[in-house]
C-alpha cells in the first residue's frame, strides 16, 4: 500500500502528459475566395487556362474541383514542380491565366536554400496573432517536436526537422486546397501514415506530386500525367 501511494504521488507531481493529437488538415468549404482578401465567388478552386511557362509548362486547361483528388505524374523534368508552384501561386506562368478561388496551403518539395536563423517556434508562429510563447502548446500539441526543441533555430534543424516545421504550419492553418510536392520527403514512416490518414479525412480538394510507390498505390483520385511540360493524350 505504502509502493502504491507513493507511485500515485508520484504521478500526480509529474503526470504523464497527453498524447498528441492526430494530424488533421481543416477546410472552409464555404468560403471561396479570389484572393486572400477579394469576395467570396461560386466555382473550382482553381483553374488554369492556356498557362505557358517558357521551356517548362504548357497547359492548355486545368480544372480542379471541390474535394478533388488529382495526382500529378511523370518523368523527371515532366513539369510537375512548375504546375504546382503555378497552381500554389509560387510562381507566376509567362502567359495564361490562373483562377484561385480557394485558401491554398502550399507544401514545397524544396526546403529554403538558407534557413532562416529564428527559433523554430518564432516560425512556426510567423503570420500569426499574439506572442510566439503563445502558440507553443498548439506546436507541441502535434507531437512533431519536444518542448527543447523550441528555442533552436531553424537553420541548426536537420532537414527531417525543418520538414516537419513546415507540416506543422500547414495542418495548423485552414486551406480550402492543399498543394502538396513530394509530401512523405524526409518524413519518418509512421509519420507518412499519420499524413495519409489526414489527407483521407480532408474535405478539400488536394493536387499532389510524389515518387513514393507505396503513397501513390494507396492514392484515391484522379491522376494526370505529364509529358516534356504538356499533359499527356
Amino acid at each position: 500500500m505504502r509502493a502504491a501511494r507513493a507511485r500515485l504521488e508520484s504521478l500526480r507531481r509529474t503526470p504523464v502528459p497527453a498524447p498528441p493529437r492526430p494530424l488533421r488538415f481543416t477546410a472552409d468549404l464555404a468560403v471561396a475566395r479570389e484572393d486572400a482578401s477579394g469576395p467570396a465567388t461560386p466555382g473550382p478552386p482553381v483553374e488554369l487556362d492556356s498557362v505557358v511557362v517558357r521551356g517548362r509548362l504548357d497547359v492548355p486547361a486545368l480544372r480542379v474541383g471541390p474535394a478533388q483528388r488529382l495526382l500529378v505524374t511523370g518523368a523527371n523534368g515532366a513539369g510537375k514542380t512548375t504546375l504546382l508552384r503555378v497552381v500554389a501561386g509560387d510562381l507566376a506562368p509567362d502567359s495564361g491565366s490562373v483562377r484561385r478561388r480557394a485558401r491554398i496551403g502550399y507544401l514545397p518539395q524544396e526546403l529554403p536554400a538558407r534557413p532562416t536563423r529564428r527559433s523554430l517556434l518564432a516560425t512556426f508562429a510567423a503570420g500569426r496573432p499574439g506572442h510566439p510563447d503563445e502558440h507553443a502548446d498548439a506546436l507541441l500539441g502535434l507531437g512533431l517536436f519536444r518542448p527543447d526543441d523550441l528555442g533552436v533555430a531553424v537553420d541548426a534543424l536537420s532537414i527531417g526537422q525543418q520538414r516537419r516545421l513546415a507540416l506543422a504550419r500547414l495542418v495548423t492553418r485552414p486551406a480550402d486546397l492543399l498543394v502538396l510536392d513530394e509530401p512523405t520527403n524526409h518524413i519518418a514512416p509512421d509519420l507518412v501514415e499519420e499524413l495519409e490518414a489526414a489527407l483521407d479525412r480532408y474535405r478539400g480538394a488536394v493536387v499532389v506530386v510524389s515518387h513514393d510507390r507505396s503513397f501513390r498505390g494507396r492514392f484515391r483520385g484522379d491522376r494526370l500525367e505529364l509529358r516534356d511540360g504538356r499533359p499527356a493524350a
